[in-house]
């Protein structure tokens, strides 16, 4: 694809990239890292589940580009790139394992909101282009990313409770 973006297509696949990228660091990067940097139980298990769902999210992300003939290819995403090199810088600065599992469960939350916009975003373009299989695919992506942020919200409460007490 050239650098051009000229059609809805080629918006689409853009994004989709993007996506790709942003799903793909969460599983091979940012997941496995954060899972190891918390001490909390149920932000373990939040993270640990939401793992799993993100190797489905990337399968079907994957699945949206060859739906449109296209081989999957993964653009980084300055947002999710920005965040993720913010939440390391701010990590380096706590002090209380209790404050950090906090601030691990509000940096996820942003990224569920990044993962949520990303999606609304792509499900209206692929309705553009007619393609509904792949709205159907992202769609389901997004819901879980929807649940995922509501057991992160529950989570995050919980951590602000413990916190204060």
């Amino acid at each position: 694809m050239s650098d051009k973006l000229s059609s809805p297509r080629d918006l689409f696949l853009q994004l989709l990239g993007q996506m790709l990228w942003v799903e793909r660091m969460l599983v091979f990067e940012v997941l496995p890292t954060l899972r190891k940097q918390v001490r909390s139980e149920s932000l373990v298990a939040a993270v640990e589940e939401h793992l799993a769902q993100t190797h489905g999210h990337v399968a079907r992300v994957e699945e949206a580009f060859r739906a449109l003939g296209a081989e999957p290819a993964s653009a980084r995403s300055a947002p999710a790139a920005a965040l993720a090199a913010e939440h390391g810088e701010v990590v380096a600065k706590i002090a209380e394992p209790r404050l950090a599992d906090l601030f691990h469960a509000g940096a996820a939350i942003q990224t569920e909101h990044l993962e949520l916009a990303g999606y609304e975003v792509l499900i209206e373009l692929a309705r553009a282009l007619g393609r509904e299989e792949v709205v159907g695919s992202l769609a389901q992506n997004r819901d879980e990313e929807a649940q995922a942020l509501e057991r992160l919200r529950e989570v995050a409460g919980r951590l602000r409770d413990e916190l204060s007490a």
